[in-house]
């Protein structure tokens, strides 16, 4: 979504609450300074400075092409400016909308409604997707700070729209006044200026009903913590097709838990986001409890910060504790939405369903109210209905009523825990604590959209291939400061490294869309995760990786290069999955895999080393072969070999794979050293430092 404006873009509550006396039009008018309903004196008190104005029947109207026009004397700095707001397009992008303390050098903000798509269906009839916009207006252009999907817009219909200012607080109001939809902290602006409207390029604008009000109180401001220490990923495990069979069959899945987060943490992450769901509540609630409590303790075992999301619109499965397999190409398949969209799109079932929907946040939030291993509530992915029906369906509505309903159950329990939901083109922001957003491809030349807006503000999805590498989120969100999480951690079942839209069938992409870790431990990019770490970490790391070499054949075709940190997998038998690197041009069949490296022996004596694997196999210390399996089934093999303590012996690992699923996990044990799970370098070694040179940050 990119506007043709150019450049979409708990350090505590700030201050005390203050009593909400805007809350209505009237209210805010009480103290009204200047009013203009443009019925007879036509653009008296106005300045044009771009674009074509005039006043017709009654209403402002602004012509083609980019337009701006400026109240000729006030200067604002505190207080409410407001006006009926229209766009008149046929086409997306159209936008009308508020200018406010903007300075001589055009400097300052500016809030709007833009439809950001627009089409007719078939059935349905014309639909669009309306947003809500807040910009800062610097030296570098226009940014992006909020957006929020809005209800009841289209072009031609006027709307309310109202901008409250006091201090380095915004807050925009859109049809309800006594509701801001969003709320920012921003302190790189705060300087008295002028008031006015404006137009983007595409289209026409329609406004009336101007009003400017000394009115100083406002709503309780938006909570100001700072999330830029957060690198996370999206995390739902590689041998899942979706986040519900994670939970269903978590208990026969710890061991590949465990060290999927443990990859998380050494790869430079310190959060992971879980998607949570209400069917696997309503199966078994006291399981559910124990399941979450575990994972929560398991990653912070493994220093990640975790945060929780109740609900999602994302996926068309419908929700059910049977799970198929993966559609060969199809992006996140078998992703099942949270609630069923046959629940959201129908009034009467929202409804009926409310107490249990109920009982399932207020049940985990109670439970986890004073957890210090969450860091925030998600109240809703991406809530947004179903576009094509808009005005048909009462998907919208509901959605609000869920989120309305969410944000008061979590609260009830007196958890300390923030919330949010997603900003952006979706309708989270006016139930949030903090601003979240979405932020994926960018225009040509452009940085990631949502990133101007500091430290307070969170990306809570983002990396898509190739329109977004790792090097490009650190560099666009980092670089501003800005906390970001990945979507997402691993490259597995879920197929979302099909990117949106690609045809269902076999074919591989030779970029993974998202993730970042395959199962077996490699990244996809040595480099993506460098640049994650940092130079000094990332340094400090290598001498505990295995080089390792992928081969097609039996070390006949060499198809990639990597790392990993030890040699533990078990990829099954699926396109792409059963590969150890599909978009290399490994097939899941007949591959070969070398790894180098080193052992420092902690101590003198006999050391065993055993692997577990299909195929054949062959493990070699200082030249000396120690293990070699001819090939076959799944099985151990092992081997003995007296080593020196303290000398680092170079170690040659070769394995290769015919048909089937593919296995493999080599440990070893030694002289007061049980066994565990080869790892190179020397045993028991400090972990390297964490990211950006310190722990993992808290909030």
């Amino acid at each position: 979504m990119q506007p043709t404006l150019a450049g979409r873009a708990q350090a505590g509550a700030a201050g005390l609450l203050v009593a909400l006396a805007v809350a209505g039009a009237q209210a805010a008018l009480g103290n009204e300074v200047v009013r203009d309903g443009f019925d007879a004196a036509g653009l008296a008190g106005w300045q044009v400075k771009e674009g074509t104005w005039s006043v017709t029947g009654g209403a402002l109207t602004a012509g083609a092409g980019f337009s701006t026009l400026f109240r000729d004397k006030e200067e604002f700095l505190d207080g409410v400016v407001e006006a009926d707001v229209a766009y008149e397009h046929d086409a997306p992008f159209a936008a009308s909308g508020l200018l406010f303390r903007i300075s001589g050098d055009f400097r300052g903000y500016a809030a709007c409604l833009r439809d950001v798509e627009k089409a007719t269906h078939p059935e349905h009839g014309p639909w669009e997707r309306p947003v809500l916009q807040l910009f800062r207006i610097d030296g570098d252009g226009w940014k992006l700070l909020q957006e929020s999907k809005v209800m009841g817009c289209r072009s031609g219909l006027p709307r309310r729209l109202r901008v409250a200012c006091a201090g380095n607080h915004i807050y925009v109001y859109y049809e309800d006044m006594g509701t801001p939809v969003l709320r920012e902290f921003d302190d790189r602006c705060s300087r008295p200026g002028r008031v006015g409207l404006f137009k983007d390029h595409p289209g026409g604008g329609r406004f009336d009903n101007f009003a400017i009000s000394t009115t100083r109180a406002t709503p309780e401001p938006p909570l100001r913590t700072d999330w830029s220490w957060v690198r996370g990923a999206v995390y739902v495990r590689s041998d899942a097709v979706n986040a519900v069979e994670m939970w269903h069959d978590y208990w026969n899945r710890t061991a590949t838990l465990d060290r999927e987060l443990a990859l998380a943490a050494l790869y430079g992450f310190n959060m992971v986001q879980a998607y949570l769901h209400w069917i696997v509540w309503d199966h078994d609630r006291e399981d559910y409890l124990r399941k979450i409590d575990d994972f929560l303790g398991r990653a912070a075992g493994h220093g990640l910060k975790t945060n929780l999301i109740f609900w999602d619109d994302c996926g068309h499965v419908e929700p059910a504790l049977t799970f198929a397999a993966p559609v060969p190409g199809r992006h996140n398949s078998q992703m099942m939405t949270n609630p069923s969209h046959r629940i959201r799109d129908d009034a009467a079932e929202m409804t009926a369903h409310r107490e249990r929907f109920g009982d399932y946040v207020r049940g985990i939030a109670a439970r986890f109210k004073d957890d210090p291993r969450i860091s925030f509530w998600q109240l809703y992915n991406e809530a947004m209905g179903a576009r094509e029906r808009y005005r048909t369906s009462d998907a919208d509505a509901n959605i609000n009523r869920l989120l309305g309903w969410t944000r008061e159950w979590v609260k009830a329990t007196g958890t300390r825990i923030p919330v949010t939901a997603t900003g952006g083109g979706f309708y989270g922001p006016q139930y949030s604590d903090f601003p979240t957003c979405h932020s994926y491809a960018a225009a040509a030349g452009q940085p990631l959209p949502n990133a101007g807006g500091g430290p307070e503000h969170l990306c809570t999805e983002t990396l898509n291939r190739p329109a977004a590498p790792m090097q490009a989120c650190i560099r666009d969100l980092a670089g501003n400061q800005n906390g970001f999480v990945v979507w997402e951690l691993m490259i597995g079942r879920d197929n979302c490294r099909h990117p949106w839209g690609h045809p269902d069938g076999p074919d591989e992409p030779a970029t993974p869309f998202h993730g970042v870790i395959y199962p077996d431990g490699h990244p996809w990019d040595v480099g993506e995760v460098r640049a994650l770490l940092g130079d000094t970490a990332f340094a400090a790391l290598e001498a505990s990786l295995f080089t390792v070499e992928y081969f097609e054949g039996r070390f006949a075709s060499p198809k990639k290069t990597s790392v990993t940190p030890w040699i533990d997998f078990d990829l099954g038998d699926e396109p792409g999955h059963g590969s150890p690197d599909a978009s290399a041009g490994i097939g899941r069949d007949h591959f070969s895999i070398r790894w180098t490296g080193r052992f420092v022996a902690p101590a003198s004596g006999p050391f065993t080393f055993a692997a577990d694997c299909d195929g054949a196999f062959e493990l070699a210390v200082d030249g000396a072969v120690v293990i070699k399996k001819a090939g076959g089934g799944r099985g151990e093999a092992a081997g003995t070999i007296d080593l020196r303590g303290g000398r680092a012996y170079p170690v040659r690992i070769g394995y290769a794979h015919d048909e089937g699923a593919a296995a493999c996990r080599v440990d070893w044990s030694g002289p007061g050293f049980g066994r565990r799970r080869f790892r190179p370098g020397t045993a028991g070694a400090a972990q390297p430092p964490a990211p950006n040179g310190g722990a993992a940050a808290t909030p």
